[in-house]
Formats: C-alpha cells, sequence, structure tokens
C-alpha cells in the first residue's frame, strides 16, 4: 500500500508543471488529501515463453556411392607344371639269407628205475558192541480243566422312540351357500286371483364341520431285545501230552582203525646229463646293390594367361531427400496471476 501511495504522489507531481500550479497556496490553508483507494485481487493473463520441438521437412542433396561391377581383362603369370622322365641310378641294400651251422650244450633228463621201501597205513574195521542212551518218544493221556466262552443271549428292557401318526378330530366353522324355497305372492294372469308360489333362492348360513387332522407324535415304547454274550464256563478234556524216556542201547558199531605196513616199490629217479647238438640257423645279411631307375620329374615354367576379371567400382549419384529435421520454436503460453491492485474509492 506505501509503494502505491507513493506512485501516485509522483504521478500528480508530475502531472502539474509549474504554469499550471498557480500562485503558491498561503501557509495557513491546509493542502487537499489524496483521493482514497483500496485494494481488490484480479485475475491477469500473462504470457510465458516456452520451447516445442516441431519438425518440419527439408530437401537435402547428398551424395551416395552406387556400386558398377565390370568385367575387366587381366593379364597374370601362372607356373604351370610339366613332367619328364630322368634315368636314375640309387643304391639299395638288398637282403640276402644264408645258412650256417651251429652248436650248443643242450641238457637231457633220462629217468632211472631204483627200488625202495615206505611206511603205509593200512584201514582195518571191526565190529564193536557199545552202549548209548537214546530218547524214546511216548504219549500219556492227563486231564485237564479248561475255562471257554460258551455264547449266550439274554434278554434286555429297552426304551425306544417311535413316531406315531394319531387322528386328531377338529371342528371348525365354514359359511355355506344353500338353496332356501320362499313363498311368494303372485297373481294368476288368467282369473285375476291371487296366489301364493314358491321361489329358490340362494340364502347363506354357517355350517359347523367336522374334520380329522393326523398328527405325528414321538413316544417311548419298552420291547425286549435279545442281547448275544459269552459266559464262561469250566470243562474237563484229556489232552494227549508228549513225551520222552531214556534207554539205554547195546549195537555193534564198526571201528576203522589204521595199521602200519612196510612195503617195497620202484621209483623212477630223473637224471640230467649235458649233451652237445649242432643245429642250423638262417642269418639274414644286407648286400648293397646299384639299380637303374626311370622317373618322373616335375618342373615349374611361367605362363601368361589372360581373363576377364568382375571389378566393383562405386559410382557417386546426387540425390534429392526429403527429411524431417528437428527445431525449437518459441510458443507463448498463457496462464492466470492473481494480482492486488490498487482502486480508487467513490466519495460519498
Amino acid at each position: 500500500m506505501r509503494k502505491w501511495l507513493i506512485c501516485l504522489a509522483a504521478a500528480g507531481g508530475l502531472s502539474m508543471t509549474p504554469a499550471d500550479a498557480g500562485p503558491p497556496l498561503p501557509p495557513d490553508v491546509p493542502v487537499p488529501c489524496p483521493p482514497p483507494v483500496r485494494f481488490e485481487y484480479r485475475m491477469v493473463t500473462k504470457y510465458r515463453i516456452e520451447y516445442q520441438t516441431q519438425f518440419k521437412e527439408v530437401q537435402r542433396t547428398i551424395v551416395r556411392e552406387v556400386p558398377e561391377t565390370q568385367m575387366k581383362q587381366v593379364q597374370e603369370t601362372v607356373m604351370v607344371p610339366s613332367w619328364r622322365e630322368v634315368q636314375r641310378q640309387h643304391t639299395v641294400m638288398v637282403p640276402v639269407t644264408r645258412v650256417v651251422t651251429r652248436q650248443r650244450e643242450v641238457p637231457r633228463t633220462e629217468w632211472v628205475k631204483k627200488q625202495a621201501v615206505r611206511t603205509v597205513s593200512v584201514p582195518q574195521t571191526q565190529l564193536v558192541e557199545k552202549q548209548r542212551t537214546v530218547l524214546v518218544p511216548e504219549v500219556r493221556e492227563e486231564v485237564r480243566q479248561r475255562t471257554v466262552l460258551v455264547p449266550d443271549v439274554r434278554l434286555e428292557q429297552r426304551q425306544r422312540a417311535v413316531t406315531v401318526v394319531r387322528p386328531v378330530q377338529e371342528t371348525s366353522t365354514q359359511k355355506v351357500v344353500t338353496t332356501a324355497r320362499v313363498a311368494v305372492p303372485a297373481c294368476d294372469p288368467c282369473t285375476g286371483l291371487p296366489s301364493v308360489i314358491f321361489r329358490c333362492i340362494p340364502q347363506s348360513q354357517i355350517v359347523r364341520i367336522t374334520r380329522w387332522r393326523p398328527i405325528v407324535e414321538q413316544i417311548l415304547e419298552t420291547v425286549t431285545v435279545p442281547v448275544p454274550t459269552v459266559r464262561p464256563e469250566t470243562q474237563t478234556v484229556k489232552v494227549r501230552v508228549p513225551s520222552v524216556r531214556q534207554e539205554v542201547v547195546t549195537e555193534r558199531v564198526p571201528v576203522t582203525t589204521m595199521r602200519q605196513v612196510q612195503e617195497t616199490y620202484t621209483v623212477c629217479v630223473p637224471v640230467t646229463r649235458t649233451v652237445l647238438e649242432s643245429y642250423q640257423v638262417e642269418v639274414c645279411e644286407m648286400v648293397p646293390q646299384v639299380r637303374t631307375c626311370t622317373q618322373r620329374v616335375c618342373e615349374m615354367r611361367p605362363e601368361v594367361r589372360s581373363r576377364l576379371v568382375p571389378v566393383t567400382v562405386c559410382r557417386k549419384v546426387q540425390e534429392v531427400v526429403t527429411e524431417r529435421v528437428p527445431c525449437r520454436v518459441a510458443v507463448q503460453v498463457p496462464y492466470q496471476v492473481r494480482v492486488r491492485v490498487a482502486v480508487p474509492c467513490d466519495r460519498p
């Protein structure tokens, strides 16, 4: 508010020039006060600059290389192999086999018979009486008592729930429409004499109706139920009990004993002696031998040949291309701002 007052005072001072001011006021005259003002908030539209990226089409001339293949004749020197026959001599080692007689000592074994004495065990069997105790099985009867469970049936009183349907008499009142004969005075149309005729007219009356309605009830009844049980019972039975008894038995048993006996037998004893024998051996020896052979020798000779070779050459071609180029563009964007504004007040 202070700033606004200073601005208004400055504007008033500038608008008044010395010529328009007139004579100075006497000192006792009061200075007029500035007009009263009030402040209020208003919405003001302002603009700010924003940069946006837009694409625009630009034509450019580019130069690109286009490959082209051409056939070009090229001369080259090639080494061509040629074969010729040459007579050559070389020395080879030829194996030669000959028979050589040699001597060696060989051990020979001969068998010589000799008499020898040895002691052998001869088995001898005799029957000898021996006694032994054996177990003889036997069966004896014993009287024993045992308790067994005998099946039995006992009667037991039990209660069970039974569903019974019982009819119950109900009396209800119902309104029924019936026909009643009522005497109505009438005039005979032929004679003109009064007479009485009966007419059937509907009449409603209340009738009592008796109905039987079944009612389901549950009652407890006592029934006798046979219950299977077992009872212990002592029985006397004869049991066959197996047992054994000892008994001495005499029997003849074969007993084998060994008896020492000396006997004379013939033995073949090996005798080894050395004998000189002759044998023949094949000995292989390598003997040098000169041989003549024909060999094929390969020689390389140069030869000039011409051939067509595909050569790729790049040719420059100019081409106009339209491209989308991004560029930044300044755009004014409006926005609302709340501003405090001084407004002069209306005087009363």
